[in-house]
């Protein structure tokens, strides 16, 4: 066990980024592995492009290139050539423009850890690219923390808590028993202990703790998936990232805190700056840029929907789509997660725009779509009792 540790922390910078980038590749393998339908075209849940000029592939060429997408990563893994990263940064960007469920937070981080090594040239100093990459896992939990600072976040995070860990409730399969109190103020220090896990690892001083409380963090989290038996698909992004903040920051030492987003300031560093900064920000105060591409990591204020059906389009949609009927008050209704879980195995993109889409690509089935009250849209995560 210690030459394995010695091995992940005894690394130059240069091994540091290139050990980052293997581990990035092969967590996004083994979800493309996981959900495979996710990057072809030809299936039944719509995909949902960005802009409607842009070309879509079809069967076969779909499966060409979510292959091709596949094997120049494994490719890249071994041979590590610099354009080999860039095609790879805009294949995804492609296929994400395609299909905007593919901007899943697992994804988006391999890939802007990808941009951030590729955007220097093969000879610029390793610092500068480590440093770039730092930026990447700061972001991360900064931002993922600061963004759970909201009313739906405290609902539903210390009703989970209620439902596994308290005993107040004899119904419940708690796995320990913790006091109420405990779990209240746990629900509302969350927030602020994820951010300060990023802010802890910019420190020499508590450089170290900072990684201790992030393994801590994601190896609870990875047990709690198995032990409740869903959200597989997170685990991989979870073990990525307790490999790479060990392998980045375990021995990383610094002059000051600043050095990671002043030093070395160039074109690449704002580049980063304006997607780990300067975006999240934006997105925090105003809305201004999608909440997932900002970090936005299970903080429970995203809006899932339902979509109601009348009974006139209820008759028309396709046997496909009737299989996700649901029904609710005598009305009937459909999941959008449920629907786009069972083909892309992912959640569906929470954005107004994607829920959109898909209403008007319902309601394309009726005679007349232009119709009122053909649909409901109704957020469905958000109502307590």
């Amino acid at each position: 066990m210690e030459k394995i540790w010695a091995k992940l922390t005894d690394l130059t910078d240069k091994q540091k980024v290139n050990w980052v980038r293997i581990i990035a590749i092969l967590a996004v393998l083994v979800l493309m592995v996981y959900a495979p339908k996710l990057w072809i075209s030809t299936k039944t849940f719509p995909i949902v492009p960005l802009f409607d000029w842009l070309p879509t592939p079809t069967s076969p060429v779909d499966y060409i290139l979510g292959g091709f997408f596949f094997i120049i990563q494994i490719i890249y893994i071994f041979q590590n050539k610099r354009w080999q990263g860039i095609l790879i940064v805009l294949l995804y960007l492609y296929l994400a423009f395609v299909d905007q469920n593919r901007l899943q937070p697992y994804f988006y981080q391999s890939f802007l850890t990808i941009f951030a090594i590729e955007i220097f040239r093969k000879r610029a100093h390793q610092r500068k690219v480590l440093y770039a990459v730092i930026l990447v896992f700061f972001a991360t939990y900064f931002w993922s923390g600061i963004q759970k600072i909201n009313y739906d976040f405290y609902i539903q995070w210390l009703s989970a808590l209620n439902k596994h860990f308290s005993c107040v409730d004899t119904s419940a399969n708690a796995l320990i028993c913790l006091p109420q109190w405990f779990l209240e103020m746990f629900t509302y220090a969350v927030p602020w202990l994820e951010a300060s896990m990023g802010i802890l690892l910019l420190f020499n001083t508590t450089r170290k703790i900072g990684v201790l409380f992030i393994l801590s963090m994601h190896g609870i989290i990875t047990f709690l998936l198995f032990y409740l038996g869903y959200g597989y698909n997170v685990v991989p992004w979870n073990i990525q990232n307790m490999f790479s903040v060990i392998i980045i920051f375990w021995t990383l030492k610094t002059y000051n805190p600043f050095e990671f987003f002043l030093k070395y300031f160039n074109k690449q560093k704002v580049a980063m700056l304006i997607f780990t900064v300067c975006l999240p920000f934006a997105n925090n105060q105003t809305g201004f840029y999608d909440s997932l591409l900002s970090f936005h990591f299970f903080t429970a204020d995203l809006n899932y929907y339902n979509v109601f059906v009348n009974e006139e389009l209820e008759e028309k949609l396709p046997e496909h789509i009737q299989d996700f009927f649901r029904f609710k008050n005598g009305k009937t209704y459909i999941n959008m997660n449920e629907w786009a879980q069972y083909d892309n195995k992912v959640l569906f993109y929470p954005e107004e725009r994607i829920i959109l889409f898909m209403d008007d690509y319902l309601r394309s089935f009726a005679d007349d779509p232009s119709k009122k009250e053909l649909t409901e849209l109704v957020i469905y995560n958000h109502e307590y009792d």
